[in-house]
């Protein structure tokens, strides 16, 4: 008997099946991944797993039973917790506050003492480690990833949903999280897993469940599969080979950063004597653990901080004292890794998200009027151009919101890679994105740098930072600890980089 079941799940909107009489089974003991472009419908499919959307028609069945979860509160009840792609976390909150929030059977005064040594006993099992006493706010995009999965076993779950979990994960991190998963399995435990990754569905899975265009497609055993047949069935076409760059980079210094720091933060600088030099027409790729200073790098050449220490040169001017808004319009373009806190209004619609940059330039207004026909045309020209698919038939008006995290990290880069950016600082790009998005995103970088523009790839993918980059940056603990060029890096030496390993003894 199936652990959790659905049969011919439907849910449409603005009148468009976003899922279309989806069934499928997850046996206990088992991993289940569940795999689809961006748009395909497994977000919504989950979410109604979870209680956050009702169907529209069809059938839920926990452990036998006809269920219906009102709310995620009714499927943590049941024994269903949910590790989403965007977190749901406190930021002011600590760790342990988050875990032990709204958990039903807290009494009036809460045993704090108790609830952090059997949270310290739980993330110290399962290879968990954080601070139960540190503000989330303070936490890198990984730690805080590491807090959900916790307050997830924290409930005892039986069926663990998670939401692309290894999208903030280095592949250190990723082989020690597939344990996790592996342990749980042998209790177990059921998992349903949603990754676009091929070689972690071949690596992690049991069962394959393939969605395009909101319906099921094919239902597959991972033993009797390969990576081509998925993804033939995901989106009609076996993957591209390697990306590799046209042309050799030119000599010519773009950005010139030397000896950087930033203001002190506790017992360390978050940037600590950081020198980088970024060609025009080159890759530079920047590999790291999560946290040890890849955004602050990208954030202090964007402008959005202020460095206490060192010089910025930007075509040889020093840009220092430069605004963002200055910065951006003399050719720095940024895609952050945080689609929600930095780089949307979700509230807004797609075409307003795309003026967030240029609504005060022509031709999208003029004398302080915004030209909305410019706007719509605009706008319904770039969602062609970067394949960016909006639900229902509202094209350019179609809220942020109701968008993919796929389809909203395309919406970012079709704004970023405008014709004016000269200097692209790109941190986990593909981050959340389907195999074809990211081939799609790929091909893109690769041809702003061929035409001469420059591109700081910031990613914890090592893959992708091997495929893209002419020239590979490592950080470790806010500092710049090797430069490889890409023909002599290897995953084993870019591997030892990350964990602060720069010589043969072991040490830094």
């Amino acid at each position: 008997m199936a652990l959790l079941e659905a049969r011919n799940i439907c849910k449409a909107f603005s009148g468009v099946y976003a899922n279309e009489n989806i069934s499928i089974a997850v046996e206990k003991g088992t991993i289940h991944a569940l795999l689809g472009e961006n748009g395909a419908g497994e977000t919504t499919f989950v979410n109604i797993l979870y209680g956050i959307y009702t169907a529209d028609s069809g059938e839920l069945f926990w452990k036998g039973q006809p269920v219906h979860f009102q709310t995620p509160m009714d499927a943590i009840a049941s024994g269903i917790g949910m590790v989403q792609q965007h977190f749901s976390l406190v930021p002011k909150m600590t760790v342990l506050d988050n875990v032990i929030l709204h958990l039903r059977g807290n009494a009036f005064v809460i045993d704090r003492k108790t609830a952090e040594r059997r949270l310290i006993a739980l993330a110290a099992q399962y290879g968990l480690q954080v601070n139960p006493r540190a503000r989330v706010a303070d936490l890198s995009v990984g730690e805080r990833q590491r807090v959900e999965i916790l307050k997830a076993l924290y409930r005892k779950a039986e069926l663990l949903i998670l939401d692309e979990p290894t999208g903030v994960l280095t592949p250190q991190e990723t082989a020690a999280f597939f344990n996790v998963l592996r342990c749980l399995k042998r209790e177990g435990h059921a998992i349903l897993i949603i990754t676009h990754r091929m070689s972690e569905i071949m690596a992690i899975s049991d069962q394959v469940t393939i969605l395009r265009d909101g319906r099921k497609v094919a239902e597959l055993i991972t033993a009797q599969t390969n990576p081509e047949a998925l993804s033939r069935h995901m989106i009609g076409r076996e993957l591209r080979a390697g990306i590799v760059p046209t042309q050799p980079a030119g000599e010519q210094t773009v950005l010139s950063i030397k000896q950087v720091s930033l203001a002190r933060r506790g017992r360390q600088h978050p940037l600590e004597q950081v020198s980088l030099d970024i060609h025009k027409g080159e890759i530079l790729g920047v590999a790291g653990v999560e946290g040890n200073g890849q955004k602050e790098l990208a954030e202090a050449i964007t402008g959005i901080r202020k460095i206490s220490e060192g010089s910025l040169a930007y075509q040889a001017k020093d840009i220092r004292g430069w605004s963002v808004r200055r910065r951006y319009e003399a050719g720095i373009a940024y895609i952050s890794d945080d689609r929600h806190g930095d780089s949307l209004v979700v509230g807004m619609n797609v075409a307003d998200n795309l003026m967030l940059r240029d609504f005060r330039r022509k031709p999208f207004s003029r004398l302080r009027v915004l030209n909305h026909r410019a706007v719509q045309k605009y706008a319904a020209q770039k969602m062609a151009e970067y394949q960016i698919r909006a639900s229902g038939t509202t094209g350019p008006m179609t809220p942020a919101r109701l968008l993919s995290g796929g389809n909203q990290q395309k919406l970012i880069i079709a704004r970023e890679l405008a014709d004016q950016a000269r200097l692209i600082v790109a941190s986990q790009p593909t981050r959340g994105l389907d195999i074809g998005a990211t081939e799609f995103v790929r091909k893109m970088l690769v041809e702003q740098r061929d035409a001469g523009k420059s591109v700081l790839l910031i990613s914890a993918d090592l893959e992708e930072i091997l495929a893209l980059s002419d020239r590979i940056a490592v950080m470790f603990a806010g500092r710049i600890v090797g430069v490889l060029p890409r023909e002599q890096a290897t995953v084993q030496q870019l591997g030892l980089l990350m964990g602060g390993i720069t010589d043969k003894e072991g040490s830094l």
